[in-house]
């Protein structure tokens, strides 16, 4: 049962209102493409700004195909139209440009800024209060629009399994410092909620989010936001999560605190 607010994202999207095919049917399963644009074009007097982020997306696209360890300095400089050595006038080694990729293409401020802004309202005394399955809506939302950049986080956080890989740490860590974040917020939850119950609630989604995210660059066929809301129909089943899915729910003339009801005072 889908919230009023989330089937008008989903008409916005355009997802079809008709019944999903059975999962047993077969058929023919195309590997979405990620990574066709055309070759960045050179450019004259470039500044320092925007060749860092033309290096960026380059190293991002080149990383997605390829991977860190099929990856050279040697590609990411035809990719954007300069000698190598001039390359390293804005990186330091191969190691230098996974660390950029990884700090300021991913795990942005603004993709958490994106996840939260409509996820939130404020309550009678001012106090900003967070939906947590809008909040994950929004994220399948802004993933949605940059496709490389999820295969890159696929292909490398395979990769980091090697804990030689320069990137280990980066994705051994990487959950509980979104859980830091995340258990940091005032989300608006069901009764009964603990911190543990949560935590384990986030690392289910988190781990449905990213299972579904491989699946639909694997194939085509499948549709993110639609498969998503599916799932959040299993994950935060309504009969619970009732008035608290999505700030639309919120009666707008409700002047209460609500930090009685989030986790800190739930738990």
């Amino acid at each position: 049962m889908t919230v009023a607010a989330w089937q008008q994202i989903l008409d916005q999207h355009g997802v079809s209102h008709e019944p999903r095919k059975s999962l047993l049917a077969s058929h023919e399963v195309t590997v979405r493409d990620t990574t066709s644009g055309k070759r960045f074009v050179k450019r004259k007097r470039m500044s320092q700004e925007e060749r860092h982020l033309q290096i960026l997306r380059a190293a991002s696209k080149t990383i997605a195909v390829k991977g860190y360890w099929g990856m050279s300095l040697q590609d990411i400089s035809d990719e954007i139209g300069i000698s190598e050595a001039a390359l390293y006038h804005y990186i330091d080694s191969k190691e230098d440009l996974l660390r950029m990729v990884l700090s300021e293409g991913y795990d942005t401020t603004e993709s958490n800024e994106f996840a939260a802004l409509s996820a939130s309202a404020v309550d009678g005394d001012g106090h900003r209060i967070y939906c947590y399955p809008r909040y994950c809506l929004n994220t399948v939302l802004y993933n949605m629009q940059r496709p490389e950049m999820i295969q890159l986080f696929c292909v490398l956080s395979g990769e980091a399994l090697n804990p030689d890989h320069p990137a280990h740490r980066f994705f051994t860590g990487r959950h509980m410092r979104l859980w830091e974040m995340v258990g940091s917020m005032n989300w608006l939850l069901p009764r009964g909620m603990t911190e543990e119950r949560f935590f384990d609630l986030f690392t289910l989604a988190q781990s449905a989010m990213d299972g579904l995210q491989q699946r639909w660059l694997a194939d085509e066929s499948i549709d993110l936001l639609e498969e998503w809301v599916r799932f959040s129909d299993v994950i935060f089943p309504r009969a619970l999560w009732e008035g608290c899915m999505d700030p639309s729910e919120l009666d707008a003339h409700d002047t209460r605190c609500l930090l009685p009801y989030t986790l800190q005072e739930l738990g």
